[in-house]
């Protein structure tokens, strides 16, 4: 798996928002709501910000994690 990027996974998780910002706006907001995740992406490799562009393969598995999968 490679980086993937944040617009491309929240249409994955929210296929009827009207646009990439309200899709990654809504994942944001999910992930913000999910403070275990919120910290595993926070040691993740890298870290974590919600300016990131991309989320690396680990970044990915932890959401599916705690979101489960799209």
């Amino acid at each position: 798996m490679n980086f993937i990027r944040k617009h491309e996974l929240a249409f994955k998780y929210f296929p009827d928002a009207p646009t990439k910002k309200a899709a990654t706006d809504n994942l944001t907001r999910a992930i913000n709501r999910c403070k275990p995740l919120l910290e595993a992406l926070a040691r993740s490799p890298g870290g974590y910000s919600t300016r990131d562009k991309q989320y690396s393969p680990h970044q990915v598995e932890l959401i599916y994690h705690y979101l489960g999968e799209p």
